[in-house]
């Protein structure tokens, strides 16, 4: 580029500024305009007046060229536009080298060596033997013209040019042209692209698993009842500030449980107290009177002062299992065995109901379940208690397993319970309107008590109607426990 301006502006100067000759000459249209009558910034005046040249990209791959030039003490600004570079490089290099020979007395190879150090061209004379393959085209190639070859793939190019005032030829090149991606780089461009980008996805996607994966294991141990569990935070971005709320709700309600649980053992605590001493005051009030009605009323009375006691512990319970749940130890258990036993355990404290049970799981790995012993014999035994109290005069129990889950149904022939009811029935001193009322016993908490036992076994409890129109209480969980 450097050369060709050079060569723009010697021409210019000797032709007293006419610009024609020397755009038809370099096949550029080029343009003077007076120095102070420009448009251009302090800073890029600057640059020109420094001797350094200004580049503009224009819209369809053309390049505009500006450059100071001074003629007749008044400066100019010569302006070109480029549409091929490579035409225009190698028809001014012929040119410039062509004029220094008719002006300056050098010889052809003094002035090859003197523009090759200055504008950076290889340029060389070919031999004779090599000229002598020119003969037919010298017509076509004298400079400006010249004939040009490149090579297969279009990158690299030797341009030959004739000078009849040495009667040489030369050769200017070979030059490197920057080339287009052929299509084989561009598809290995977009594999790779296509790859990076998957390595990208897949990492973004594997963090986003990891940590969802920590949020769902600190959620799931909070439900099974360990409150101290919590997430671990190891970055600021979304996630992280995730993990933190996740971190300070789950400490939150830790200190709410802790209170409330606090709380419940205190009143508990202070509720067993005066109910003793006045259990024992009434013992020593019927160890005193031989009076018949008022034997009869402090037994009442010590009736019911047993009745609050067993009360306080069914509250103590229920609480134990709904604030955050306790911690289970589950262990393989025989459930013939375990049904087995709170049969013979009912059948002792009552002969007004005959309680008969019957299941067809006779195989050892099915009526072998994951259960916490204490906890799942106290739902049976409310269970079945509970069907003793409603029962007119027969109670069904059968345990049964089906695609790794285990049942238990404990039927009556009491009066049932209405539809409506269903749902209602397992919540807290919930107490129906019909015949299962208060007279038939019971604190309106034990099938509370065993909704939430099932529920830390991972499984569910419900009602339907029994083969006599009874109650029908079911439990079902999970015969493996996983937490």
């Amino acid at each position: 580029m450097g050369g060709i301006v050079l060569l723009a502006i010697g021409e210019i100067k000797a032709a007293k500024g006419d610009v024609a000759p020397v755009a038809k000459l370099l096949g550029v249209p080029l343009s003077l305009t007076l120095f102070n009558e420009s448009s251009l910034s302090r800073v890029e005046q600057a640059r020109l007046q420094q001797g350094q040249y200004l580049l503009e990209n224009l819209d369809g791959g053309s390049l505009k060229v500006r450059a100071a030039v001074t003629l007749e003490q008044t400066q100019y600004i010569l302006s070109g536009v480029f549409h091929d570079f490579r035409t225009t490089h190698i028809r001014g290099a012929a040119t410039l080298i062509r004029q220094l020979l008719q002006r300056e007395n050098r010889s052809l190879s003094e002035l090859i060596e003197a523009y090759s150090s200055h504008y950076n061209l290889p340029v060389r004379i070919i031999d004779d033997e090599q000229a002598q393959s020119f003969q037919t085209e010298r017509a076509h190639m004298t400079a400006p013209d010249y004939l040009a070859y490149f090579d297969i793939n279009g990158s690299t190019g030797r341009f030959y040019t004739y000078l009849p005032e040495a009667d040489q030829t030369i050769e200017m090149g070979p030059i490197v042209f920057r080339q287009g991606l052929s299509l084989q780089s561009v598809l290995v461009v977009i594999a790779l692209a296509i790859i990076l980008t998957g390595i990208a996805v897949y990492w973004l996607v594997y963090r986003f698993e990891v940590n969802l994966q920590r949020l769902e294991r600190a959620a799931t141990r909070i439900a099974a009842g360990h409150l101290n569990s919590r997430v671990k935070v190891d970055s600021q971005d979304a996630f992280g500030r995730l993990g933190d709320a996740f971190n300070r709700m789950a400490s939150h309600i830790q200190r709410l449980m802790g209170v409330q649980k606090e709380m419940i053992r205190a009143v508990s605590h202070e509720l067993r107290t005066p109910v003793a001493r006045m259990r024992f005051g009434v013992q020593m009030l019927e160890d005193t009177t031989t009076d018949d009605y008022t034997q009869k009323q402090l037994h009442e009375m010590d009736q019911d002062l047993q009745e609050l006691d067993e009360l306080v512990d069914e509250i103590l319970t229920y609480a134990g299992l709904e604030e955050g749940g306790p911690i289970l130890e589950f262990k393989q258990a025989n459930m013939l065995d375990l049904v087995d036993q709170i049969v013979e355990e009912t059948r002792r404290r009552t002969d007004k109901v005959d309680i008969q049970w019957h299941s067809q799981t006779v195989d050892e790995a099915q009526i072998f379940s994951d259960v916490e012993y204490r906890y799942m014999h106290r739902a049976i035994q409310n269970l079945v208690g509970n069907a003793c109290r409603y029962a007119q005069g027969k109670v069904w129990i059968e345990y049964s397993f089906d695609n790794g889950i285990c049942r238990i149904d404990v039927e009556d022939d009491g009066p049932g319970i209405p539809e409506k009811d269903w749902q209602r029935v397992f919540s807290p001193f919930t107490r129906l309107d019909d015949s299962r009322t208060r007279a038939s016993g019971g604190y309106g908490l034990g099938l509370s008590i065993v909704r939430r036992i099932i529920y830390w076994h991972g499984g569910q409890a419900f009602v339907t109607n029994s083969r006599w129109q009874g109650a029908k209480m079911s439990l079902l969980w999970p015969k493996s426990h996983q937490l």
